[in-house]
């Protein structure tokens, strides 16, 4: 349960930033400041939630009980 658990944050964390980095502003050259504005509202929002949960599978790792008992 607890290498479960853990796998499952980490990758759904690791999907959210990937998809807030890749939904963000476009790179490359700026034509002007709309070319700037994110191609989804929250993409900057959806990375730090992604990042957050990434960081937080440590926690879940350490508090769930290990099954080799």
């Amino acid at each position: 349960m607890r290498k479960t658990m853990f796998l499952s944050t980490l990758l759904i964390g690791l999907a959210l930033a990937v998809a807030g980095f890749l939904l963000s502003a476009p790179l490359g050259a700026t034509n002007g400041p709309a070319i700037s504005d994110p191609r989804l509202l929250f993409a900057p929002a959806l990375f730090v939630v992604g990042v957050m949960l990434t960081f937080a599978s440590a926690v879940v790792y350490e508090l769930f009980p290990d099954d080799s008992d």
